[in-house]
């Protein structure tokens, strides 16, 4: 009986942490022989604009341009590349939706085993008035995450 390889799928938003995410699951991906899922979610959002007189009673929204998903895609096969090259099947993937919830989805679409993020290390403050997708994922996931830390020694 043929054993199905594990999957790890790996969320990625292109800031500076997510070539040392990518690193960190070529590493586990290698150990393990399994494949990797690189996902970005874009998440759209309004941006807003002061409207009245005192330029900070209303809020009104304006349409962020979504981003070229082409070019997101090609962002993500340049991250793919050196995985392939070492040997690990990678597949890309390129998602609208809320982090969190797509992450957790495409976790369960893909039969992933674990999910890989990397932790952006906002303070306390930061994550009191708008929550993180590591922290989200964490505590709605049934399979293992795995955070991949970002700091410095």
């Amino acid at each position: 009986m043929m054993k199905a390889m594990k999957t790890l799928l790996v969320s990625i938003d292109f800031s500076p942490i997510s070539q040392k995410v990518v690193d960190g699951a070529a590493d586990l991906a290698s150990c393990m022989g399994a494949k990797v899922v690189l996902l970005n979610v874009w998440e759209p959002v309004a941006a807003y604009v002061p409207v009245g007189a005192a330029m900070d009673v209303i809020m009104a929204p304006i349409p962020v341009e979504p981003p070229d998903l082409d070019l997101v895609g090609k962002q993500l096969g340049q991250f793919a590349q050196p995985l392939r090259d070492r040997g690990i099947s990678v597949e890309t993937s390129v998602i609208e939706g809320t982090p969190a919830d797509e992450i957790l989805q495409q976790a369960a679409k893909t039969g992933a085993s674990m999910i890989i993020l990397g932790s952006h290390g906002h303070g306390a403050v930061y994550q009191l008035f708008s929550g993180s997708v590591v922290t989200a994922v964490l505590h709605k996931s049934t399979i293992p995450v795995t955070v991949i830390p970002v700091h410095s020694k």
